[in-house]
């Protein structure tokens, strides 16, 4: 630069940058920034922002549609636990099957139940061993099932929950090759 070129110094206010001065050079029609820290001169860097935006931005797209998944996978276990506590329950009291499935049907907002699998069991008690029985298929026998009172009764379900995203979530959650994760839930409850 030449010495004909008027020169301005503006002293930054600011108490936390009281060692730095922004040095203004008006060179012909353009005006350029120039930081003076310590004795350096430092040019602004342009596009460093976008280069941090285009670093962070697939990080906080994984982390909203792992916390919407995971969303989603909470509520439909909760739900499938809260519909295996309500077939446990109707099959304690002595319902037959036929209601027992319906009411683990009615307990199922928003699961689509063509792909639930679930099993109703009972086991007694063994006196002679101390123990419970093996689990066994619980039936419908007139008007109620065939667990004697007294028994262990066992509602279990099983649910295949298609994943939204399935290449972004399904190796963490261990997919399989439909992007889908196997929920279940099962309760017990003695038969009144």
């Amino acid at each position: 630069m030449t010495d004909d070129v008027p020169r301005k110094t503006l002293t930054v206010a600011s108490e936390s940058l009281a060692r730095c001065k922004t040095v203004k050079h008006s060179v012909g029609v353009s005006d350029q920034m120039v930081l003076v820290t310590a004795g350096k001169s430092v040019r602004p860097q342009r596009g460093t922002a976008t280069v941090e935006l285009a670093l962070v931005i697939p990080l906080l797209i994984f982390l909203l549609f792992s916390i919407i998944e995971l969303g989603f996978l909470v509520k439909n276990r909760t739900e499938l636990g809260q519909a295996a506590r309500e077939g446990a329950r109707l099959a304690a009291v002595g319902g037959t099957m036929a209601r027992v499935d319906a009411g683990v049907h009615a307990a199922l907002q928003s699961i689509r139940t063509e792909t639930l699998d679930h099993s109703c069991d009972s086991r007694i008690w063994d006196e002679s061993a101390e123990n419970w029985a093996d689990w066994e298929p619980m039936a419908t026998e007139g008007d109620g099932n065939n667990a004697p009172r007294g028994a262990q009764i066992r509602v279990r379900l099983e649910y295949q929950h298609q994943l939204l995203v399935p290449g972004l979530m399904g190796p963490v959650l261990s997919a399989n090759e439909h992007g889908e994760v196997r929920l279940s839930a099962s309760s017990v409850m003695m038969r009144e």
